[in-house]
């Protein structure tokens, strides 16, 4: 249950801030399709447009291969997709990955409906 207080105070310290700065430039939105980029999208945009040119050291480990925790529950949308990060996971045998792995599995059941 929300505490109405709590709403109050939100509502008064971060939603109307928010909503007044919009107002008094409209610019700062974004549009619905443009609200989920890719980190590759973004580094993409901002090099074309000369404000952020990454030093090579950087542009190697943006172009470096997934070493396997970059899976997000929004990834793993069929049954396979999850066994097969899963599997990966135990392959490492690391406690902590396999128990990320199971955390977002888990997640990407609920997310997509997959028992």
């Amino acid at each position: 249950m929300i505490d109405p207080k709590n709403l109050a105070t939100w509502l008064h310290e971060k939603a109307g801030p928010a909503h007044d700065a919009l107002k008094a430039d409209p610019a700062r939105a974004v549009s619905a399709d443009r609200v989920r980029y890719t980190l590759d999208e973004l580094l993409a945009e901002a090099e074309a447009s000369g404000q952020y040119p990454l030093p090579p050291e950087q542009r190697e480990w943006v172009d470096a291969p997934a070493v396997g925790r970059e899976l997000l529950p929004e990834d793993l949308q069929t049954v396979e997709a999850i066994a097969a990060f899963l599997a990966d996971a135990e392959a490492t045998a690391d406690p902590a990955c396999i128990q990320h792995a199971r955390e977002v599995a888990a997640c990407a059941r609920a997310m997509h409906g997959i028992k």
